[in-house]
């Protein structure tokens, strides 16, 4: 939120304090994935109904609801194709590790994460076709 305040009144920071925060940036990508590949390997990948209907939820229905929300306002290329993209990258390695800190469903999450990844390659190959 207070990056969004920043720059919606046109605050610039020291570019010291920029480059340390673009460093920062850069690394947090490897190290998340990394942190899921440990994870993933900590628990056993269980399928269940639960992880199944995440999955559809974030691989499928997530997309298809943009995909319809823009279709229905009249958006069109290349915005409609960037946002539906966007919306059909699968499940983020970050709930992983929120999992992982407050010790909720962590088998699930990773079990999730599993499968929307090899999901995704079926699924974001059909929004890909849809919106050419």
């Amino acid at each position: 939120m207070l990056a969004f305040l920043l720059v919606l009144f046109g605050v610039s920071i020291p570019p010291v304090l920029g480059h340390g925060l673009s460093l920062l940036g850069q690394a947090s990508g490897g190290v998340a994935l990394f942190a899921s590949g440990i994870m993933l390997a900590a628990y056993k990948i269980k399928i269940d109904w639960i992880v199944l209907l995440l999955v559809l939820l974030k691989n499928v229905i997530q997309p298809a609801l943009v995909l319809g929300g823009l279709l229905w306002l009249g958006y069109g290329a290349p915005i409609r194709a960037e946002a539906v993209l966007t919306t059909a990258i699968p499940t983020m390695p970050i709930v992983i590790v929120l999992a992982v800190q407050y010790h909720v469903s962590e088998a699930r999450s990773s079990s999730a994460l599993f499968l929307s990844l090899i999901g995704s390659i079926f699924t974001m190959a059909g929004f890909i076709a849809l919106t050419r």
